[in-house]
């Protein structure tokens, strides 16, 4: 009995091991998310305070995504025998709206041409799957949250009206301006209540 336990948890330590640079990436994601929900929840009270509603819903819509991410980000930890890892969010800075949608776009650039494509290849050479997935999954998603902050920020400095809802994708967090029954992006079908779009209305 205790050799066979020394040989399963010798197994156990030997894959943590393959999948050593995935792990450390999956919390790298999982504290870059939970700064950025902290960030875009500051964000929209001080659009609220500035008066851009329909921003304001898009910064807690984006919100709420990241919070996918970094809950789909720890169920993958928890897959590989990691205990979930709790984050606590830095205090965000927060400045004029008009800026702080220039951060957005930054953050949300910088994370899927930049951070999510050298997780993914990394937890493809060490062949963890799930890992693979989410980081995928997140890629699109904040490809999509991008152009969204770019078209706000257009709005505002035009003077037009940005969009007042958004629905957010429960399976990869992609944020669109009308509802659906298969997200464009990750190609969920909402016939799962699971999966039913988040809905973020300002009107």
């Amino acid at each position: 009995m205790t050799i066979l336990f020394v040989a399963v948890f010798s197994i156990f330590v030997s894959c943590k091991d393959d999948y050593e640079n995935t792990i450390a990436n999956l919390k790298e994601a999982i504290i870059g998310e939970t700064n950025a929900r902290a960030k875009y929840l500051a964000f929209a009270d001080k659009a609220d305070e500035e008066n851009y509603r329909s921003v304001a819903n898009l910064f807690r819509a984006a919100a709420a995504a990241e919070n996918i991410h970094l809950r789909s980000h720890n169920k993958v930890l928890e897959k590989m025998g990691e205990p979930e890892f709790p984050t606590t969010a830095a205090t965000p800075t927060v400045n004029s709206t008009a800026e702080n949608l220039q951060t957005a776009i930054y953050i949300e650039t910088h994370e899927y041409t930049m951070t999510y494509p050298g997780f993914v290849a990394t937890a493809e050479k060490e062949k963890c799957n799930d890992a693979v997935e989410t980081f995928k999954l997140a890629n699109l998603a904040e490809e999509n949250h991008s152009k969204h902050f770019s078209t706000a920020l257009t709005a505002i400095e035009s003077g037009n009206t940005a969009p007042l809802v958004f629905f957010v994708c429960m399976r990869c967090g992609g944020l669109f301006t009308e509802n659906f029954t298969k997200c464009r992006l990750c190609q969920k079908e909402t016939d799962q209540q699971y999966y039913k779009p988040l809905v973020f209305d300002a009107r």
